[in-house]
């Protein structure tokens, strides 16, 4: 997987304007993938799709994991990849509520990772800390104003939603590496 300077160059500069710690002075190859197809598109499935396909992504016979209570599922996507000799694979999806909240997720599954390592990197990328934090799990709730990463509270989250959108990632181990998995809520 070849991956653009341009994505690489956008993270490196979102994290020196939003004063990310020094450490994380480049991403990993692994956070860069997951960026390109998930974050950087906000989970948007369309735009999921289109960058998954600019960046190489191709098919795989893993079956998307869409299921969430309460969710209609109106369309899903999975593929493959490599970034650093790691095997990468993406699940999207997008559906919604029977009120209409729109709801989209993209998770990437990273084979043989480090747990602590994605989990620093996705703190230093929003330039905050988890909200949760356990051994083999970390959740971030946000929102993005005005390009930067807002950490939102319990009592953000209905207008987060609303506004520009309450979005979700979570990192968590799993028997093979590490799951990031971003999810998006809009009403």
């Amino acid at each position: 997987m070849i991956l653009s300077k341009t994505v690489f160059a956008a993270l490196a500069s979102t994290a020196a304007i939003v004063g990310a710690a020094p450490a994380w002075a480049a991403p990993s190859p692994v956070f860069v993938a997951f960026a390109s197809v998930c974050a950087t598109p906000a989970a948007d499935f369309t735009a999921v799709r289109s960058a998954a396909d600019a960046h190489g992504w191709g098919e795989t016979d893993v079956k998307a994991d869409a299921n969430m209570p309460n969710v209609t599922v109106a369309d899903q996507l999975t593929r493959s990849s490599t970034a650093d000799k790691t095997g990468l694979v993406l699940s999207a999806w997008h559906g919604a509520t029977k009120s209409g909240v729109k709801v989209s997720d993209c998770t990437v599954h990273v084979a043989k990772s480090d747990f602590a390592t994605m989990r620093d990197e996705a703190a230093a990328w929003l330039a905050f800390t988890a909200q949760e934090n356990t051994p083999k799990k970390a959740i971030y709730r946000f929102t993005d104003t005005g390009g930067a990463h807002h950490a939102l509270a319990a009592g953000e989250y209905d207008a987060a939603a609303g506004g520009a959108g309450m979005e979700i990632l979570t990192v968590s181990a799993d028997a093979n590496g590490t799951v990031l998995d971003l999810m998006m809520i809009k009403k």
